[in-house]
């Protein structure tokens, strides 16, 4: 969904991208915190740059985003697709139905890239170690877990925080 939307403050856009950039380099207390609010501050400018526009605002639906967030509050359970239709109350079919919809991917891929993205803010911002990360992501083996991530992001773990903290 890629779409070019016009801005209406851009002086607030280059001010609170300076302020996440400052946050990043300082790292003060609860930096994490801040940033992510400054993030959430500038989707929102977004929406009420796109509603000035007489543009409508993507929202995806209430099914979809209940999927995403019993997703990410059970990562360590590794449940598969069928437990979360049956927490939902719909089927296995509905989930891919509106995970392709929101995504162009299955359930399973949609957690597939959510266990990806969440391994990958562990390896960087938590200090915990390969197998610690695997167990907290519901890995039961560590060699099983860094095969799984290498799969879907070309580089081990290690590999991972090398390229990046460089």
């Amino acid at each position: 969904m890629n779409e070019k939307i016009t801005i209406h403050r851009p002086d607030f856009f280059t001010e609170t991208l300076k302020q996440i950039e400052d946050e990043i380099n300082e790292k003060p207390y609860q930096y994490l915190i801040s940033t992510h609010s400054l993030v959430e501050l500038l989707l929102i400018e977004i929406n009420r740059s796109k509603i000035a526009n007489g543009d409508e605002i993507w929202k995806p639906d209430a099914l979809f985003l209940k999927f995403l967030e019993n997703v990410r509050r059970n990562f360590s359970q590794n449940y598969p697709v069928s437990y979360f239709a049956d927490i939902l109350g719909t089927t296995e079919a509905k989930l891919n139905e509106v995970s392709k919809l929101h995504t162009n991917k299955t359930a399973l891929n949609v957690i597939y890239s959510l266990i990806i993205s969440e391994s990958k803010r562990l390896l960087l911002y938590e200090k915990l170690t390969v197998k610690e990360i695997a167990y907290q992501l519901g890995f039961n083996d560590p060699f099983y877990f860094s095969n799984f991530f290498k799969k879907h992001t070309s580089l081990s773990p290690k590999d991972y925080q090398k390229a990046v903290k460089n």
